[in-house]
């Protein structure tokens, strides 16, 4: 099912069921924030708006996560051939 995402008077979408739940997963949601169900009119508010936290993928958060860890590993191994270079 697709939905639709109001934020200060602007609608994004449409977005499916899991990419909502994995907005809300991530924070990304705001507590002034409406939710609709493509085909209807009805906004609902995000705080109630029926989710089950087991539905969001699971390879979302360890994506990131190794995303962010990798360039973190990066910079080390930049930053260290840099002081080497100073030292010789």
């Amino acid at each position: 099912m697709m939905h639709y995402l109001s934020r200060a008077f602007v609608e994004f979408g449409p977005f499916p069921t899991e990419e909502m739940l994995s907005f809300q997963h991530r924070g990304l949601l705001k507590d002034t924030d409406y939710i609709r169900a493509e085909g209807t009119d009805a906004w609902t508010h995000v705080g109630d708006w029926p989710t089950v936290a087991t539905d969001v993928p699971r390879g979302t958060r360890t994506k990131v996560k190794a995303a962010s860890t990798k360039s973190k590993a990066a910079f080390v191994k930049k930053a260290a051939t840099k002081k080497a270079k100073k030292a010789a």
